[in-house]
């Protein structure tokens, strides 16, 4: 006698075989799902870039101006002579350059402004100026580049816009 063969067993062991895993639908439905949340975030991460940026030339902001609160305290002016403004610690860093606003012949002696711009001015617009009173202002929108030739920014020539307080 003959053994019987089963015909659907071998069937059965083929479709169990090749039915583990993903489909090619369920791995397009996973990638798109995936591309639409990094879609969505990636804003919220380039500001949050942008903004942790903003606070490090904040910091070297500030670093700059206790340097010029004990420069004031040694020579009695903010300036280095009459034509010139002292040479600042921090005069960049990796997306901002830091000067001095104004020449120093038309400024006054117990007066200073810092500003900082951003290297690349189409990715971030926004500068930080601060005075000697400590304050930080934060303006929107510059003409004030970093690839100036003087070693200050002309303060009639670059108005400053959407100028406010900056909120640590």
């Amino acid at each position: 006698m003959v053994p019987r063969r089963f015909p659907f067993r071998h069937q059965l062991y083929l479709s169990t075989r090749y039915s583990s895993g993903f489909s090619l639908l369920n791995l397009l439905i996973t990638l798109s799902i995936i591309i639409i949340l990094a879609a969505l975030a990636y804003p919220s991460y380039h500001k949050r870039i942008l903004q942790a940026r903003l606070h490090q030339a904040q910091a070297d902001l500030l670093i700059n101006g206790q340097y010029l609160a004990k420069h004031y305290q040694h020579h009695i002016s903010y300036r280095k002579n009459g034509n010139s403004w002292p040479t600042l610690p921090i005069t960049q860093n990796q997306y901002f350059c830091f000067r001095f606003q104004g020449n120093p012949r038309f400024t006054r002696e117990e007066h200073f402004t810092l500003k900082a711009v951003a290297l690349n001015t189409n990715e971030e617009t926004r500068i930080l100026k601060l005075n000697q009173d400590g304050r930080i202002i934060m303006c929107q929108t510059s003409s004030s580049r970093c690839d100036e030739e003087e070693d200050f920014f002309h303060a009639s020539r670059q108005p400053d816009l959407n100028c406010q307080i900056f909120n640590q």
